[in-house]
């Protein structure tokens, strides 16, 4: 799917990640994930908070344990 011979991509839209370090404690959320002209993959992350902030991250930083930590999706159905 993202490139020739690849393996599976390890980021899927709606896996969530917290910024290791972040005081604040913000979600983001993956809500897009594609693969560069230069055969890089990277994900668009929107915080959680309904605050519309976004980011553009390469999915081998999102995935390094020094700079995001997956975070699990917490069920909002009752």
């Amino acid at each position: 799917m993202f490139g020739r011979g690849s393996s599976p991509c390890p980021v899927q839209p709606g896996d969530r990640y917290a910024k290791v370090g972040d005081q604040f404690g913000k979600v983001w959320e993956v809500t897009r994930v594609w693969m560069t002209v230069d055969d890089l993959l990277h994900a668009r992350l929107r915080s959680v908070d309904k605050q519309g902030e976004t980011r553009i991250i390469s999915v081998s930083a999102l995935t390094d344990r020094l700079f995001f930590t997956p975070v699990a999706a917490v069920a909002t159905e009752f």
